[in-house]
């Protein structure tokens, strides 16, 4: 080997290992990141705007924060840089491989030793990169629509913790009042029972009354923790951490709204966009596979010198000839896949038809009952504020006072829980019809 050559093999080398990618380590976080207050949060909206904390929060602000800070949906956005790693291999080609030999001249006629060597570069990679690209493109494609699936199942699901904290509020503060109410009354109904003007019949109805009043505000109170706990694990906060909300606000569905919204389902909701963006890959890779029946296939050059001294340089090709396996294998679980998948997208379609439909019909029928519900909550209301009354003039018994006023607070109750079961419906179709949500203009190549 000359000098120069010497001089430039560090070169070569250098440049090789610059090249190849260096391993750094990662350890694991041990220590729960959780934020003991909403300031601490990520407010910027990917818009660039921020999210006011200093004021309760709307439904909208809501929404935004969750899909901001909810840690499994930290974790998968992830899967986003895993797929465009994908993408980025499907690109690449492969690196060229370099074969060498020597052989020792040990006895014989010739008078030298021998020296082969080749370079030889795989090109199945340009007969599948087109449709290997395209698998990965829409394998990344299909990544982001399930992740923004999951963004807008977290923000529906932290509207509807919304919705239930302000009713569980009202419930409870409806308890704490009759609860209020009725111990008093219980009081006075024993005084009068040890006094023989009354008798037990009387003494068990308003303890009765007291009783179940008091075990509807325990489990009352349980539900809005629980509800509370599950609003601050969407945000990424400590338990128990306060989260002031503003008076919800839900539009109804506008009437006329189903028919031309699940017409245009299958552009606009992002998990059967994500089945659709699958499918494209599936069917890319069936093409991959018919491609690969004569690959690999290699082209290069080899030479050498043999122990005469006699030397030569000639193309090299290395094929495979289909004539047993013939990648038939591959087809056949290609296409099965993209069979399935196809099938896999026409159950979830007619399923987020069905559901939508089936939801819709929900709300009309809810939407009756609550405004029944609220019309005979005023009207017992109205009969209640008789009764006390009537229970202050000394016209009525405690305990009859006592039935009065815990069936009107009961039906109040009973329309407070209509209307939140409503409101969370209304969200409920609004994420199943993927309202507010763009349509996709092409999914599919």
């Amino acid at each position: 080997m000359s000098l120069p050559m010497l001089r430039r093999v560090p070169w070569l080398g250098c440049w090789v290992l610059a090249a190849c990618a260096a391993y750094h380590p990662a350890p694991l976080v041990t220590i729960p990141h959780l934020h003991s207050q909403l300031g601490t949060l990520c407010l910027t909206r990917p818009d660039g705007g921020a999210i006011s904390v200093a004021a309760p929060l709307s439904l909208p602000d809501v929404a935004a924060l969750a899909v901001l800070n909810d840690p499994d949906l930290i974790a998968a956005r992830a899967q986003h840089d895993v797929a465009d790693a994908e993408l980025l291999s499907a690109g690449l080609p492969p690196d060229p491989s370099i074969s060498g030999g020597f052989g020792a001249l040990l006895g014989g006629p010739g008078s030298m030793p021998s020296i082969a060597a080749g370079l030889t570069q795989d090109v199945s990679g340009l007969i599948t990169y087109k449709a290997n690209r395209q698998a990965a493109k829409a394998g990344l494609a299909q990544v982001d629509a399930g992740i923004l699936w999951q963004e807008w199942q977290v923000a529906s699901q932290a509207e509807q913790l919304a919705v239930n904290l302000e009713a569980d509020q009202a419930i409870i503060a409806s308890l704490r009042q009759e609860v209020a109410l009725l111990g008093p009354i219980d009081a006075a109904t024993q005084v009068q029972i040890a006094q023989s003007n009354q008798t037990m019949v009387d003494g068990a109805t308003s303890l009765a009354a007291l009783g179940t009043a008091q075990s509807a505000l325990d489990a009352a109170m349980q539900t809005s923790a629980h509800d509370h706990d599950q609003l601050d694990a969407l945000l990424g906060l400590l338990p128990g951490t306060a989260v002031p909300l503003a008076p919800v606000a839900v539009l109804p569905p506008a009437p006329g709204i189903l028919a031309p919204e699940i017409a245009t389902l299958a552009q606009r909701r992002p998990d059967l966009i994500a089945l659709r963006y699958g499918y494209t890959q599936a069917d890319a890779r069936l093409r991959a596979a018919i491609l690969t029946q004569f690959l690999p296939i290699s082209l290069g050059v080899a030479g050498g010198r043999d122990t005469s001294g006699v030397n030569t340089v000639g193309p090299q090709v290395t094929l495979t000839l289909p004539l047993f396996n013939h990648g038939r294998g591959a087809i056949a679980a290609a296409s099965a896949t993209r069979a399935a998948l196809a099938a896999q997208y026409q159950a979830s379609l007619a399923s987020a038809a069905g559901g939508a439909q089936a939801l819709y019909a929900s709300i009309l029928l809810l939407q009756t009952q609550a405004a029944t519900a609220e019309a005979q909550a005023e009207e017992v209301a109205t009969t209640a504020t008789s009764a006390r009354q009537a229970f202050t003039a000394g016209q009525i018994s405690a305990p009859a006072f006592a039935i009065l006023q815990s069936g009107a607070d009961e039906r109040q109750r009973t329309a407070i829980a209509l209307r939140a079961q409503l409101q969370t419906a209304e969200i409920s179709l609004a994420t199943m019809l993927g309202l507010g949500l763009p349509p996709l203009k092409d999914s599919t190549p």
